[in-house]
């Protein structure tokens, strides 16, 4: 079987003004678009653990050590942070025309005037407004890319602005094939087919659900045609699912493996099955757990569908009610 990941990736910057009483930016105590680092727990937290948009905090610490995708907090906070922002999807999505999309989050966070006093050398982003997951971070720099400091007094406000560039697929993505041999030495080719990251993936949808999640939500199984909608099975007419186990290695690499599910005899015999689609039993209507694209191979667009993966048969495969058919399937996401 050949593998490949499925990569989404991130880009992160900050911007530092300075405001005097009167909201005049002081430029002197002002950095602008300073790359900063995304932390593998929180590239996972936003991506896997439905954080993408919800409400972040900013704070300021006095630490001078360089910070990295590992690093679990700023080095030496200042207590305070500020109030939370949120972001949307709507608006802020832009086609790279290379089956991805990038989501651009902007986000600014004013300190009140005079609550920050002091000299700053490092910023970051948390999810709380105390502990919670880190998000990004990094020194403060100047032009030069050079550690230095911002000193705010008294009479001054400290604004931070945080820029997270999200680059996410919108299309389905071939990420493993192989072949799968029965009982009786019958071979069967098949293909594995990442879906995109949004559940509605029009790109500019202003839908923020996701396929991708933490693999504790209970997975259902659609058997298909080769049109990609007549149903030949579903795992849901039984009154049961299956779980998936997701293990994340901590340095961006997500694993998720669905538990073996086992369909017996007396659940029925079949000719050409052809896709294999998975999706959340919350969905009301199975049918939209199947192939809206069979060209492509990819999924509905629609908030029902929760699942990234979708498996097609190249050689379509009989199943006989004298026969069991027994699936376990695993993806790797790369952060």
């Amino acid at each position: 079987m050949s593998n490949n990941n499925i990569k989404m990736s991130v880009k992160g910057r900050y911007g530092i003004s300075v405001l005097d009483k009167n909201k005049k930016v002081k430029k002197e105590k002002s950095v602008n678009n300073v790359f900063n680092v995304v932390t593998y727990e929180g590239a996972y937290y936003s991506l896997i653990g439905s954080g993408l948009f919800e409400s972040h905090y900013a704070a300021v610490g006095t630490g001078t050590t360089e910070l990295s995708r590992s690093s679990p907090n700023l080095t030496s906070e200042v207590s305070g942070r500020t109030a939370y922002q949120d972001a949307s999807r709507g608006g802020n999505e832009v086609d790279n025309l290379d089956g991805t999309s990038t989501v651009t989050l902007s986000r600014t966070f004013p300190f009140s005037l005079g609550s920050k006093v002091g000299t700053f050398s490092e910023v970051g982003l948390y999810t709380l407004a105390s502990n919670g997951t880190f998000i990004a971070g990094q020194l403060i720099k100047d032009e030069f890319g050079n550690p230095t400091t911002v000193t705010v007094l008294s009479d001054e406000q400290l604004v931070i602005t945080y820029i997270l560039e999200w680059t996410l697929p919108n299309t389905s993505q071939l990420i493993g094939s192989g072949t799968l041999t029965d009982a009786s030495s019958n071979t069967y080719d098949y293909e594995m087919y990442a879906q995109p990251y949004f559940n509605d993936y029009t790109v500019g949808s202003s839908s923020e659900k996701f396929r991708y999640d933490e693999g504790g939500t209970t997975t259902e199984i659609g058997f298909y045609a080769a049109d990609g909608s007549t149903s030949l099975f579903d795992s849901g007419s039984r009154g049961s699912g299956f779980d998936n186990l997701l293990v994340h290695d901590g340095s961006g690499t997500v694993t998720v493996t669905t538990r073996n599910e086992v369909f017996s005899p007396s659940d029925g015999n079949y000719t050409g099955l052809t896709y294999l689609s998975f999706y959340s039993p919350s969905s009301s209507n199975s049918v939209w757990s199947g192939v809206s694209d069979t060209a492509t191979n990819t999924a509905f667009s629609s908030d029902l569908s929760r699942f990234p993966l979708l498996i097609k048969f190249v050689d379509p495969i009989t199943k006989t009610s004298d026969q069991s058919f027994s699936i376990t399937a695993s993806y790797t996401i790369t952060l």
